[in-house]
């Protein structure tokens, strides 16, 4: 194991969250000394971490996953494996649902997923075992949207918009997800 990342096991139990997120918290306070986060860019990792373990009880249909936090050259990498159900999104406007690995897969996909009257979240795959994630900023719109529909998808907003990206990447060969989370700490 590399000296600046760090593996954490997690049993998909609701209950652990808290102190997992600490253990988590502390590993990057530890590897971060020498150029700290922001305290807004450190609020936001607190808040992917509770998603992604959150997002591992509620959705992967698993008993466990694999947490790895890794801090190179200004990066921090915050990656969620597990060998759960893949990703499946709908797609808002038609509600037509897209699970990866896309079968037959050519050119690109992009849609909404979701929007909260704010932001709309926005998927894109180019490959057919991978998906990014993107947030636009909707002009005219309100919040009340949030308060009318906070779908499945609302965990996928919070991850990307806190991220400096967020993608998903289905294994072909372990049949393992990996959900990945960057934030450029030189930026911030």
């Amino acid at each position: 194991m590399e000296q600046d990342s760090i593996r954490i096991h997690f049993t998909s139990n609701r209950e652990e969250i808290p102190g997992i997120l600490n253990t988590c918290l502390e590993h990057v306070v530890e590897r971060t000394k020498a150029s700290p986060p922001s305290a807004d860019t450190f609020s936001k990792v607190k808040w992917v971490i509770t998603e992604l373990l959150t997002n591992a009880v509620k959705h992967s249909g698993t008993g466990h996953c694999t947490l790895i936090i890794k801090v190179d050259d200004g990066m921090l990498i915050l990656e969620k494996q597990d060998l759960g159900k893949p990703l499946s999104v709908s797609e808002q406007d038609t509600g037509n649902i897209f699970t990866w690995p896309i079968e037959s897969f050519s050119g690109k996909l992009e849609f909404q997923i979701y929007h909260n009257g704010v932001d709309s979240l926005i998927v894109r795959s180019e490959q057919g075992n991978r998906a990014n994630f993107y947030i636009e900023e909707l002009e005219g719109m309100e919040m009340p949207g949030l308060l009318i529909d906070t779908s499945e998808h609302f965990g996928l907003l919070i991850i990307t918009k806190a991220s400096d990206a967020f993608s998903y990447e289905y294994d072909l060969k372990t049949k393992a997800n990996r959900f990945i989370s960057l934030f450029n700490l030189k930026k911030h």
